[in-house]
C-alpha cells in the first residue's frame, strides 16, 4: 500500500516550506520517501531514506541520513515503549 501526504514546516519564524512525502507499507515494513530525499544506493526518486520495522521482535528504526554513506544509522525504540517508562 502506497499513500502520499505533504509536511509542512512548523517553525513559524521560518519560511513556509512543503515537502510531498510518499509512504510505503511493504512485508511488514513502513517506508518513508520525502520528495528530493534518498539513500545512496538507489536511483534519484527511487530510495526511501527512512524506515520502521520489527527485527528479531524489537521495534526499530532505520534511517540513511547521508545520501553517501551505504549504511543506513539504526535507532532500537524499545527504550521509548510506554511500559519502560520510570515513575519517580
Amino acid at each position: 500500500m502506497r499513500k502520499t501526504i505533504t509536511i509542512k514546516e512548523q517553525c513559524s519564524d521560518s519560511l513556509p516550506v512543503e515537502i510531498k512525502v510518499n509512504i510505503l507499507s511493504e512485508g511488514g515494513k513502513v517506508w518513508i520517501q520525502p520528495d528530493g530525499f534518498g539513500e545512496k544506493c538507489a536511483d534519484d526518486g527511487e530510495g526511501f531514506p527512512v524506515g520502521i520495522e520489527i527485527w528479531q521482535g524489537r521495534l526499530r528504526l532505520i534511517v540513511f541520513n547521508d545520501i553517501n554513506v551505504e549504511d543506513p544509522i539504526i535507532l532500537n525504540l524499545e527504550n521509548a515503549r510506554e511500559s519502560s517508562r520510570i515513575n519517580a
